[in-house]
């Protein structure tokens, strides 16, 4: 399996895996009951500061599926954050990332997408930015994002 590589910290600690998330509040970043898969699949490097990961077709498993979870996690300073991808029965699809679970406020940033095929700049409408409830300016939640990922980094260096 190839490990990604952690925006945070630098490592190549990355490990994704694919959650079954039922009742998750995309508003919290809490969830009630998981069911983590007991193999990871293999994964390209995620590329992009506009994602922090490229969620394609060949994710997918299958076109009866309306949502579809997978929650990344360094294993060596911590930074994480959750990825949920819905499809709209017209073809449209909304991901939502949940970044650094179980800190508070939570940030979370929304893709509006026209396809579910893979998130850029030229597939994703737009994106809304929250902390907490709040919806917020893009520069504000990259700062607020970039913030928390010096102190794991400072951290795990130390």
């Amino acid at each position: 399996m190839e490990l990604l590589v952690c925006k945070a910290c630098g490592s190549s600690a990355i490990i994704p895996m694919d959650v079954e998330v039922r009742d998750v509040d995309l508003d919290t970043g809490e969830f009630t009951e998981s069911d983590v898969d007991e193999e990871d699949e293999e994964l390209g490097e995620a590329s992009g500061l506009e994602s922090d990961v490229d969620l394609d077709a060949a994710d997918l498993t299958g076109d009866e599926v309306d949502q579809e979870s997978r929650f990344y996690s360094c294993h060596v300073c911590g930074d994480n954050w959750l990825a949920v991808k819905e499809r709209e029965p017209e073809g449209s699809c909304l991901v939502t990332f949940i970044h650094q679970m179980g800190m508070a406020p939570v940030l979370k940033r929304i893709a509006h997408m026209q396809t579910h095929i893979v998130i850029s700049d030229s597939t994703v409408d737009n994106w809304e930015y929250y902390i907490g409830d709040k919806r917020i300016d893009e520069s504000v939640w990259l700062e607020k994002l970039s913030s928390r990922r010096k102190v794991l980094k400072s951290v795990c260096s130390n």
